[in-house]
């Protein structure tokens, strides 16, 4: 058949039957576009490339009309498609060139897998920022050099990753932030040197642990991240300078050899190490400031092996000595319970020692399963941290400070009321006086060793005298036994 030899319209719809012509039997251009109406043609009736590009008018063929692949690349004029007409998945990766769809909303959303398109197929400013729903991007799809300008998205088409726990409170349901609970890459470093390092302890996490079932531990977060600091002539392969409770976080330095672990050990040992502990404690303390002087021993009986309790206690034993300096810093409710905020400083160093004080003046730890016998169980942990840790090394002293947990940005539940004084003031305050009576020590240190030195010179004088003495005697004595 020659082109144009049929003219448009001769032909009816139906007057001919599928199949009644071979694919192949129509050469390129033998149609003039128009001369057949929509649906007359079976789908897969005609071959790749036996159509002319631009043949086709708009709108003349019907949605899944065309198999997939049926057209090459560029047979089809920008526009010339209406919206919705293409199945999902009807399009093969890469059978677009760049710039063959306009600016339009042609596509339905979900109308393209992930991956169809190649980067770079879209020009740049082709997309009209927010007219993508959040999330229907991947991460990983968008490639550099993609041909995205910057700020063609806008920044609040994406929200901001953040990890939270949701807290039922007396107030309501509100995020809290800060209170996931520890792993083992979750190791915070607040200062390293050649000789320590001071870590910001997470709470419900032991320092250590022997047994094969703890998976969470200070020291194995260590290992993991300084694999080349461990020491492999120590059991745990760093030496930790001191203890922090199971349930307790904050401040936690670790030596990095012996003599580094030494110095420590002896500004423990004669109590001139500085440790700062906040906490929230039950009910309203009445004294602004008060010094806690009760002495805790062992506690025997039966079931509470594992806590300690003041001297006078029912099976308490080997009680010594304890102080605990405790300052208060804000009242407060958490959970809609009067609480208060304190700032507690160990005088003395002994097990549980804060936890037992604040128990005995009744004013428990809130959260503190341990000595509320199981009863105070609702709060995601223990409310005790160690804040600060001043340590009078020489050349330099040594200072570390893990940020306040206690805070309604970190838990909604407390709920600060009346502020008597900061952390930061409260500090600053203790410090001041520490280092008042660290200079008083060593004056008096000075003094004595005046006293000292004199004392020795005073008896190297007396020595030198009855020496002086003891010659003329026996110079008298040889001289009378010449004589004789």
């Amino acid at each position: 058949m020659e082109p144009g030899s049929m003219e448009p319209g001769s032909m009816g719809p139906g007057s001919m039957e599928p199949g009644s012509m071979e694919p192949g039997s129509m050469k390129p251009g033998s149609m003039e576009p128009g001369s057949m109406e929509p649906g007359s043609m079976e789908p897969g009736s005609m071959e790749p490339g036996s159509m002319e590009p631009g043949s086709m008018e708009p709108g003349s063929m019907e949605p899944g009309s065309m198999e997939p692949g049926s057209m090459e690349p560029g047979s089809m004029e920008p526009g010339s498609m209406e919206p919705g007409s293409m199945e999902p998945g009807s399009m093969e990766p890469g059978s677009m060139e760049p710039g063959s769809m306009e600016r339009t909303t042609s596509m339905e959303p979900g109308s393209m897998e992930p991956g169809s398109m190649e980067p770079g197929s879209m020009e740049p400013g082709s997309m009209e920022p927010g007219s993508m729903e959040p999330g229907s991007v991947e991460p990983t799809s968008e490639q550099p050099d993609s041909g995205m300008e910057p700020g063609s998205v806008e920044p609040t088409s994406m929200e901001p990753l953040e990890t939270t726990r949701v807290v039922e409170s007396a107030s309501g349901v509100e995020p809290a932030r800060g209170v996931e609970p520890a792993s083992v890459d979750s190791l915070k470093v607040l200062y390293q040197s050649c000789d320590y390092i001071i870590v910001d302890k997470h709470w419900d996490i032991r320092i250590d642990s022997k047994m094969w079932y703890e998976k969470h531990t200070v020291q194995k977060q260590l290992g993991l991240r300084f694999p080349e600091l461990a020491d492999p002539g120590t059991y745990y392969g760093f030496r930790f300078c001191h203890q922090l409770d199971y349930s307790t976080s904050g401040v936690l330095c670790v030596a990095l050899n012996k003599a580094a672990a030494g110095r420590v050990y002896h500004c423990f040992k004669d109590r001139r190490a500085t440790k700062v502990y906040l906490a929230l404690v039950r009910s309203w303390v009445e004294e602004e400031e008060m010094t806690v002087d009760f002495s805790i021993g062992q506690n025997t009986t039966e079931g509470r092996t594992h806590m300690m309790c003041i001297q006078g206690t029912d099976g308490c034993e080997k009680p010594k000595p304890c102080r605990t300096q405790l300052t208060v810093l804000e009242y407060g409710a958490y959970d809609g319970d009067p609480v208060t905020k304190v700032l507690l400083q160990p005088l003395t160093g002994r097990t549980h020692q804060l936890r037992v004080h604040c128990e005995a003046v009744g004013h428990p730890i809130v959260g503190d399963y341990t000595y509320s016998l199981g009863e105070d169980s609702a709060p995601y942990r223990m409310m005790l941290h160690a804040h600060l840790l001043h340590l009078p090394l020489e050349p330099l002293p040594l200072q570390a400070v893990a940020p306040d947990p206690f805070t309604t940005p970190t838990d909604p539940r407390w709920r600060p009321q009346h502020c008597l004084r900061t952390v930061e003031g409260a500090v600053e305050t203790l410090l001041e006086r520490r280092a008042a009576e660290e200079r008083t020590e060593q004056e008096e240190k000075k003094r004595q060793q005046e006293e000292r030195r004199k004392q020795q010179e005073e008896r190297r004088r007396r020595g030198r005298e009855e020496s002086a003495e003891q010659r003329r005697t026996c110079q008298q004595w040889l001289s009378e036994w010449t004589d004789v």
